[in-house]
């Protein structure tokens, strides 16, 4: 890429002028796409086996539920380890799990107890890769380049979020769920490839053992955490962020049928696919904007009014009814999602010190699980009793509320981070 057009874009150039950058990228976004591609594919197998809300937050929490218990460890072990080797091995046990939900699909014997175990499975798999792949890029991005990779791998990243889910709707529509799960193993296989031509820099120098024992190691990571009041104020509004937009895509099969309107089997899917189009066209243009900033455009100012918006956008999506509001509700609120949860990621890699990078990013992204989890249990059995309405609203008021006392104390939590 010529240095003029790399100014033109901003981050974007700076990042994709190191070469290793864009062949970690062509297999990291379509491995992360896929990933939400068979996310939304499991809850949509849920729903069509049960036609349970209960069942689709049991299954969300089952994925969930060994982040909690691994995921410190597994952030440990990428401070100590060589966080390539890790998460080659972790995509490697993901692509076979994977074409085992694709092979039970099409089979038809794919069973509500089966996908259980299976989404259980998944969370064990990636308790260990996600604290790997956060600290990937430093092994083999140059360094004047890593502040913009990083802020630009976080914009992508993020969009897969979105994007994944809507390209996984159409899939499902268009060519059914063990289509989907096939398009997952097939993510994680490019991803495997691409990584044979990967080349560490001369420079990189990896980070040194601290010594102590695993124990200790997380111990560590919790203190440095709780004693920086910038990344605990972010951490906690991801909490509830991601509390909010965990039950609202785990609950999209029965958004789109109770709350837009699309009643039967084959309209629900066209309502749920059309939902997450729209959230990833949003998302698609927070990212792009996000990423042409590079690292000075992901502000801790950006992210407390970007949450404030989004508690507001869920309150409206409790109170609307058809499916072209729900639309337009939803392209806003992949806006305001993508501008509170990539930058806040990126202010985080960028922040934090690299040998305690895998300790923090995996601590970020148990909380975000696990208030994801409890979000959408929460959500899921109240809307057994009231319908989805009450708990997205209520849940969004309460956000909202946050949302306002953290914006009064926004000098404090933006100084935390300047230098």
């Amino acid at each position: 890429m010529s240095s003029s057009r790399a100014s033109r874009l901003g981050g974007i150039g700076e990042a994709f002028s190191d070469q290793n950058f864009r062949i970690y990228t062509i297999g990291s976004l379509l491995s992360w796409l896929s990933f939400f591609v068979q996310a939304v594919a499991m809850a949509w197998t849920a729903w069509q086996l049960t036609q349970s809300t209960l069942w689709l937050a049991v299954i969300g929490l089952l994925d969930m539920l060994p982040n909690v218990i691994l995921l410190p460890f597994g952030g440990a072990l990428a401070d100590r380890y060589d966080r390539f080797r890790i998460v080659i091995a972790a995509y490697a046990a993901a692509l076979v799990q994977a074409l085992i939900l694709a092979i039970l699909a099409q089979s038809g014997t794919l069973t509500i107890g089966l996908l259980a175990c299976l989404a259980f499975l998944h969370g064990v798999i990636h308790s260990f890769s996600v604290p790997g792949a956060y600290g990937m890029l430093p092994r083999f991005v140059a360094r004047e380049r890593l502040s913009s990779a990083i802020a630009v791998n976080a914009a992508y990243t993020q969009v897969a979020i979105f994007a994944g889910p809507a390209l996984g709707g159409w899939i499902i529509l268009h060519h059914g769920t063990a289509a989907a799960f096939s398009t997952n193993a097939a993510g994680y296989a490019v991803f495997l490839v691409m990584a044979l031509f990967l080349r560490t820099p001369a420079d990189y120098v990896p980070p040194s053992p601290s010594g102590r024992s695993i124990i200790g190691d997380i111990a560590d990571g919790v203190r440095y955490i709780g004693g920086h009041s910038g990344i605990r104020a972010l951490l906690m509004l991801m909490l509830l962020g991601d509390a909010m937009s965990s039950a609202i895509y785990q609950m999209l099969p029965a958004i789109a049928v109770d709350l837009a309107g699309m009643g039967s089997e084959g309209t629900g899917v066209v309502g749920m696919s059309s939902l997450l189009s729209a959230a990833g066209l949003g998302a698609t243009v927070a990212a792009l904007w996000l990423a042409h900033g590079g690292a000075a455009a992901a502000t801790a100012g950006r992210v407390l009014w970007a949450f404030l918006a989004f508690g507001l956008g869920v309150a409206v999506l409790g109170l609307i009814q058809g499916l072209a509001a729900a639309m337009a509700v939803m392209a806003f609120l992949g806006i305001a999602n993508e501008l509170r949860r990539t930058a806040t990621v990126s202010i985080l890699q960028s922040s934090v010190r690299e040998e305690l990078r895998g300790r923090v990013m995996s601590t970020q992204f148990l909380l975000q699980r696990a208030a994801g989890g409890l979000g959408t249990i929460l959500v899921g059995s109240a809307a057994t009793l009231t319908g989805l309405r009450v708990p997205l609203v209520a849940l969004a008021l309460i956000s909202v509320a946050v949302g306002c006392f953290a914006l009064r104390h926004r000098r404090r939590i933006t100084s935390a981070f300047d230098g």
